[in-house]
């Protein structure tokens, strides 16, 4: 059974239930001065424009002008619809069931029988405002029933968006791997394959299981630590292919590899240190990037000089530090701290994240 019409089911449900309940409730009430049967008689009429206020109300006045804060036009169609109920109950009630009539007798509640009081106009206000108040109970508890479920399906519509928002945002961030990296890393490893270097089949795997964690293991909302951290070894040893003599890239990494994580999360960081960074350009070019972990938090940072000059290699691709914050925002709001520190040498990027 789909599950939409599985909860209409269940709201139908509750809907009897609860109407049943109380005509139950009233039908009680009145049958200790009254026989059962024309306790439920008059239970039914006094619960028929109860219902149907309720459900106007619910249905129409709410959803068309409370929700949209027409709020003088809300008021007017209840006080119309109290007014509708007031005549009902002066011309349909009195009419159909004269109060001075009720049958006594053995039938009344607990078997005692009631002589029939003489007909009192203080009785018929005494019940007037009784069905009044009874029905201003109903009116409310049916417009906080409504609001609450309408607030329900917003934050639920607002959930899938931001479910929706964060596939988005991963297919987007899988879709960003820099093309000019694959490009220089294929040419690089076929630079290695001519020359019949001996890292060329080790070089050839951690391109493929690059390849294979972007188009599959990203697939997940979390990936385990080590999976990232696995990503993160082989983009830095693909790039260091275009010196083998610089070896300036220094990593020291010590964490719990089976935490989870959002996947592509850090790598961002990384590439910004390579793309703005001089490692790559001089051999006094260096790049520091440490993690740890600790009772489930990870302390990432990231550290890389800085050319004399402004120099931005393999233009185009790559995320943007800017982007992976709004990132971060979605996926560990209140949970994160990211901070950036740029001095006229070195660039820095400190996260530490509640995983």
């Amino acid at each position: 059974m789909p599950e939409a019409r599985r909860i209409s089911i269940i709201t139908l449900t509750v809907h009897i239930l609860f109407w049943l309940g109380y005509l139950a409730l009233i039908a009680f009430v009145f049958s200790g001065r009254a026989d059962m049967g024309w306790a439920l008689k008059f239970g039914v009429l006094i619960i028929l424009p109860q219902m149907a206020i309720a459900y106007v109300n619910m249905e129409i006045l709410i959803p068309r002008y409370l929700i949209t804060k027409k709020y003088w036009i809300y008021i007017g169609f209840v006080v119309l619809c109290f007014f509708a109920l007031y005549l009902y109950d002066e011309y349909v009630v009195d009419q159909v069931i004269n109060i001075s009539q009720m049958p006594r007798g053995p039938g009344a509640r607990f078997g005692k029988p009631v002589q029939p009081p003489h007909f009192n106009p203080r009785f018929h206000y005494m019940r007037l405002f009784l069905h009044f108040s009874q029905t201003v109970a109903i009116f409310f508890l049916s417009t906080a029933y409504k609001t609450a479920r309408i607030a329900l399906r917003k934050e639920k519509e607002a959930a899938l968006l931001k479910s929706e928002n964060l596939q988005s945002e991963l297919k987007f961030l899988k879709s960003q791997i820099n093309p000019h990296f694959l490009f220089n890393a294929l040419n690089n490893i076929y630079t290695l394959s001519m020359i019949k270097s001996e890292k060329t089949p080790e070089m050839i795997l951690k391109l493929s299981e690059m390849l294979r964690y972007i188009l599959y293991d990203c697939q997940e909302e979390r990936v385990s630590l080590q999976k990232e951290i696995d990503y993160i070894r082989n983009y830095v040893d693909l790039q260091k292919l275009k010196d083998e003599q610089n070896s300036n890239v220094k990593t020291d990494i010590k964490v719990d590899g089976r935490l989870k994580i959002a996947p592509m999360l850090l790598i961002p960081f990384i590439e910004n240190a390579f793309k703005h960074g001089d490692v790559l350009l001089s051999e006094q070019g260096w790049m520091n990037i440490q993690m740890s972990t600790d009772e489930g938090r990870l302390r990432f940072t990231v550290e890389n000089s800085l050319p004399s000059r402004d120099y931005t290699k393999d233009g185009g691709g790559g995320i943007g530090l800017e982007n992976v914050k709004k990132r971060l925002d979605m996926l560990y709001k209140d949970a994160y701290e990211l901070r950036f520190e740029q001095s006229e040498k070195v660039f820095r990027v400190d996260l530490n994240i509640l995983l």
